[in-house]
């Protein structure tokens, strides 16, 4: 039975029909209209539903599948449904200066409070200053103090009137009273009349008189700031009460410690600042002051906030510093600065899961945030250094805020998955398919976004040839030919380099040829070290036959991967069979080069032969088998085939074909399985065989069932259109050893009974 070969149609790139009627430009099409998208659309739409419940999402897709573009766009068309944010200020805590507080206003409300704070306070100021310098507020205060200076002054002179009965005289100094006793009027002494009990009388009196000025200065004092405080709610009473009308709904409290606190201070607030005499002093205008922590006025609705470098100054807010005239540092409540939690309270918090796993303190900080539903600003920064007495420690915030958490599977599976107070906060998975199939709708969808991708990212339209072999190139990525890629951002890029190939030509619009030039580039350009690799075996440094028959000896086919670049290249794979009872002996297991999968490819395949040719007497023969010219580690199961063939080749001493390389892995029935990578081998033979030069003899046996992953570049499909290269699919070891060898399989296993019974009856003889 002849295998057929398949034809050039079924193996270069897949195009599909397109109508100038699919290049209708939808506005309303996004990538989540995809199917390989829809599953993660609906994740989110649920998640979005749940978010007042506390449900935080992960977004998971492989790099270029606009899993954060995408997402993005998405999330900030939801967020205008959103009604807007509150803004939030933080207030001087008069009772506990290091304990700022938080409030939350109406949208626009903060910048509003800030100014009407700001003319407030410079309201009081005129108005106190203008009260307090009244002329009938100075007589009132001059009244008093004069009463009181009345009072001292009489009780003073009944003191000197007595001293001057003793012959003593009481005179006030700056260091205070003095005793001295009076001179006769020709100035010699006169008689002595007083005691030292009536010196220690005057001094009791004395500081009677002292004790009683203190208390009387000290009362008086206290009715004077009674006064003023008097005066001053008299005074700014129509103020306080304008401003709570506007401000009492949101902040009654500090409203009330504010005015104490007004009233208490207004021998401070009429200091006049020595370098602007008219202004109040700076201190005053800090203590009074608005810190605007967080200004929406500006936002119809929440924000979508993404934080590109979540550190915890960065997320959580931080304290700024300014540094004092002493050279010294200090702070206060007015240097607050908030963080993007804070920013984005009230709507979506966007973060990139790499950037979370990779600092770990971040991530425990924002899973306690999430626990306490407050968000608090800690300076980590200075855990090590000596703390400031006077640094803010601010009432933390409320937290309303939806977290997307969005990367790469690997970090979801390998990292997060792990921590069970993940599970607890994210609850719901959104996951991006990285391939979606070729429907008609999936198609439609597929042409409309690389229409509008090309307007929107290139400015330049794109003809319906260059549209539809993107589309069978993206199948080419997924390697399936009724598939497609998620990775719509890769496309975006391509249409962009695509753009300079047609700028370079003064062409308007993308075409076919921009489009193939440069996928011809990309390639070249990552292609550095599969053109080493070749130039190995073109020089003939590795041993790789293209044409000829050999016995035990096949070309089998690997694939490299180095970085974001994937070729393939043939490898030669010999044995050697003899009589014995060692069974198949793997060089590369024996000298652990080779990994889990190979080796247990090598079991199968012993497992095969001695289930094909031990039935009636044991399997009498041993067997090595190696990749020629390896000198690295070998690992999977796609050899598999081309070792039981140069096996049997080995046992029936008929040669195979060295024109043709193969790749498949078999199971213990000889039934040939599919493997990965079958491009990258079959264009990795091809190119060595082109460059011997194509005899129309050459070709790949793939397994059948890879069929639908077969997609070429052109220059193969050409090559298969004129038959200079073929591509054979097979179902079983039978069919694979046809090709190989073109005998019936009936011939070959014959030949190797022949062969295993006569190694039997040597090995009996022995015994």
């Amino acid at each position: 039975m002849k295998i057929k070969s398949l034809k050039a149609k079924d193996v270069g790139i897949p195009l599909l029909p397109i109508r100038a009627a699919d290049l209708k430009i939808r506005k309303d099409v996004t990538i989540f209209d995809l199917s390989s998208h829809s599953r993660a659309k609906d994740a989110m739409n649920f998640g979005l539903k749940m978010r007042n419940k506390g449900f935080h999402v992960f977004i998971l897709g492989e790099d270029r599948s606009g899993r954060m573009t995408a997402t993005l766009a998405y999330l900030k068309q939801y967020i205008q449904k959103l009604p807007p944010p509150h803004d939030w200020v933080y207030l001087n805590n008069f009772d506990a200066p290091h304990r700022p507080k938080p409030y939350r206003l109406p949208n626009g409300m903060g910048c509003q409070l800030k100014h009407d704070l700001g003319d407030l306070i410079a309201s009081i100021h005129a108005i106190l200053s203008k009260t307090f310098s009244h002329t009938h507020y100075m007589s009132q205060i001059n009244a008093m103090t004069s009463s009181l200076e009345e009072k001292i002054q009489q009780e003073l002179q009944a003191v000197q009137i007595f001293a001057a009965t003793k012959g003593l005289t009481v005179e006030e100094t700056s260091e205070g009273f003095s005793i001295q006793s009076l001179e006769n009027l020709d100035g010699k002494n006169g008689d002595r009349f007083f005691s030292p009990k009536d010196i220690q009388d005057i001094k009791e009196r004395l500081n009677q008189i002292t004790t009683s000025a203190h208390l009387a200065g000290r009362q008086l004092n206290i009715e004077i700031k009674e006064a003023r405080k008097t005066i001053a709610i008299q005074n700014l009473e129509p103020l306080f009460l304008r401003f709570r009308r506007d401000y009492d709904k949101y902040m009654k409290d500090w409203i009330d410690e504010f005015i104490e606190d007004i009233l208490n201070h207004v021998d401070d607030i009429l200091t006049e600042d020595p370098e602007t005499p008219s202004k109040l002093p700076h201190s005053i205008e800090e203590r009074y002051s608005v810190n605007l922590f967080i200004d929406n006025k500006n936002s119809d609705h929440p924000e979508v906030v993404l934080e590109p470098t979540p550190t915890h100054e960065n997320l959580f807010g931080s304290i700024k510093y300014r540094t004092t005239p002493g050279g010294g540092l200090e702070t206060n409540f007015t240097m607050i600065r908030p963080g993007s939690l804070h920013r984005a309270n009230g709507g979506i918090l966007v973060l990139r899961a790499e950037s979370i796993a990779q600092n770990p303190e971040v991530w425990e900080s924002l899973k306690a945030t999430l626990r306490d539903q407050r968000i608090h600003i800690e300076e980590h920064h200075r855990e090590h250094t000596t703390p400031l007495w006077d640094a803010p420690e601010p009432v933390s915030i409320p937290l309303d805020v939806q977290i997307f958490l969005i990367g790469a599977p690997q970090w979801y599976y390998s990292v997060f998955f792990h921590d069970t107070d993940f599970r607890t906060y994210f609850k719901v998975k959104a996951e991006i398919d990285p391939v979606l199939p070729s429907t008609p709708e999936n198609f439609k969808i597929y042409v409309s976004l690389i229409h509008q991708a090309s307007i929107l990212y290139t400015g330049q339209e794109i003809d319906l040839a260059a549209i539809q072999y993107l589309i069978g190139y993206s199948a080419r990525w997924v390697e399936h030919r009724k598939k497609l890629s998620s990775k719509f951002e890769l496309i975006q890029d391509i249409l962009n380099e695509a753009s300079t190939h047609a700028q370079d030509r003064n062409s308007e619009s993308i075409t076919l040829p921009d489009i193939q030039k440069t996928l011809i580039e990309r390639r070249k350009r990552a292609a550095r070290l599969e053109d080493r690799s070749h130039e190995d075996i073109e020089s003939g440094q590795i041993l790789i036959s293209t044409s000829g028959m050999a016995i035990g000896q096949l070309n089998a086919l690997s694939v490299l991967s180095i970085g974001d670049h994937q070729y393939g290249l043939p490898n030669r794979i010999s044995a050697r069979t003899f009589a014995g009872d060692l069974g198949v002996v793997n060089i590369e297991r024996m000298t652990e080069m080779s990994g889990p999968i190979q080796q247990k490819g090598v079991f199968i395949l012993e497992g095969y032969l001695s289930g094909k040719f031990a039935q009636d007497f044991p399997l009498s023969c041993g067997c090595s088998i190696t990749f020629e010219q390896n000198y690295g580690s070998v690992e999977g199961d796609s050899a598999s085939l081309a070792e039981i063939l140069a096996i049997l080749s080995s046992l029936a001493d008929i040669p195979l074909r060295q024109d043709i390389a193969i790749t498949g892995s078999i199971n213990q029935w000889g039934e040939v399985q599919p493997v990965g990578g079958v491009i990258q081998k079959i264009e990795g033979f091809y190119r060595t065989c082109r460059h011997r030069e194509l005899t129309g003899t050459q070709g790949v046996i793939i397994p059948k069932t890879n069929i639908d992953n077969v997609v070429l570049r052109d220059e193969i499909r050409e090559s298969v259109t004129k038959g200079d290269f073929s591509i054979w699919p097979v179902s079983t070891i039978d069919e694979a050893l046809e090709i190989l060898t073109g005998l019936s399989p009936k011939i070959i296993f014959s030949a190797i009974r022949k062969k295993l019974a006569a190694y039997h009856k040597s090995l009996e003889k022995i015994k």
